[in-house]
């Protein structure tokens, strides 16, 4: 009943999905799941002005957060955006943000500007001269204004935040980072992070970026990290057969009936799990034959199991057996 909860456990002001919901995740190898996290550890992990200087590279900052204002100027001869940057603020967020640098991103965005129309004026100012038609100049202008506060000026686009989370070893403090998002490889590159040390809960991406065997390691720590947040301790060889399970073929398959179809090739056995009917229908029409060598399918047709006491054969060594010569009954002459 504890697991049938939709729970979120907080570490560190930020939500994690537990329960019923995040085994369902697990198993299923559900390729977006609700609260994607990754555990960064530091290479300085005792000095909290590093960590905040490591949580600026890694967290999404955006335009907006880092600007004074954004305002439109219109003159006789020209007509233009001005953007200050808010240097007290990037100083105090320990961010290396200036000018020359929002000008890369704003190139690098979706925004359709070119080197021409954006102009550094200092070290704080930059101003934009939009392209296009001068009859539209006005509507030009404003959807400007509008989209430069979106522009991710630092960190990781997927990333949505980062908070520092303080623990204690040994009567030591120690600092690492719960990244709230995805995006494993650009967080394990970043400056300042252990990347051989970094972890994240989404099993998928695990598989993309370290492997399969990350993958299958991920998946058994997941599970024992969930069951041992309601309370709950499981043998770790049942984890580890799961875990085997849904990696054995080189790609995380979950238990699901697309996932069970890719790992089995006998029809008895996808026929025992769903859609019964289509699976026999299927396999008769192409003219498919069954070894009835798993367990399900020995169920299904009452044949033992090549398990345990099962899979040995009895029988007897007949090479110095007496020979028997037949004849008539003596009685009977």
């Amino acid at each position: 009943m504890t697991l049938k909860t939709f729970h979120f456990a907080g570490v560190a002001s930020m939500n994690v999905t537990l329960g019923v919901p995040r085994i369902k995740e697990i198993i299923n190898a559900a390729k977006k799941i609700s609260t994607p996290i990754i555990t960064a550890t530091l290479e300085c992990d005792d000095n909290l002005k590093t960590a905040r200087m490591v949580k600026g590279r890694v967290e999404k900052t955006v335009l907006g957060e880092v600007a004074k204002s954004v305002r439109i100027v219109i003159t006789s001869r020209s007509a233009s955006i001005v953007v200050t940057l808010d240097m007290e603020r990037i100083q105090a967020s320990q961010l290396c943000i200036n000018a020359q640098i929002v000008k890369e991103k704003i190139l690098q965005s979706k925004i359709k500007l070119k080197e021409q129309h954006i102009k550094v004026l200092d070290a704080r100012k930059l101003e934009i001269i939009p392209p296009g038609d001068k009859s539209k100049l006005h509507f030009e202008l404003h959807s400007l204004k509008n989209k430069l506060p979106t522009v991710v000026v630092k960190g990781t686009n997927t990333v949505e935040r980062a908070v520092i989370n303080k623990t204690k070893k040994d009567n030591k403090e120690q600092y690492n980072l719960l990244v709230e998002g995805t995006g494993l490889q650009a967080v394990m590159g970043t400056e300042g992070i252990d990347g051989c040390k970094t972890t994240s809960n989404h099993i998928m991406e695990v598989r993309q970026v370290i492997g399969i065997e990350a993958a299958r390691k991920c998946i058994i720590e997941e599970i024992k990290y969930t069951m041992a947040s309601h309370g709950m301790t499981i043998d770790i060889r049942h984890m580890m057969l799961l875990a085997d399970l849904m990696t054995f073929k080189g790609e995380v398959l979950g238990i699901t009936r697309h996932g069970i179809q890719k790992m089995k090739d006998s029809v008895l056995m996808l026929a025992s799990f769903e859609k019964t009917a289509d699976h026999l229908f299927n396999a008769s029409v192409n003219g498919r034959d069954d070894k009835i060598e798993g367990v399900s399918e020995c169920i299904i047709m009452g044949i033992p199991m090549q398990i345990g006491t099962g899979i040995l054969k009895v029988r007897q060594r007949v090479e110095n057996a007496q020979q028997l010569s037949y004849g008539l009954d003596p009685i009977i002459q």
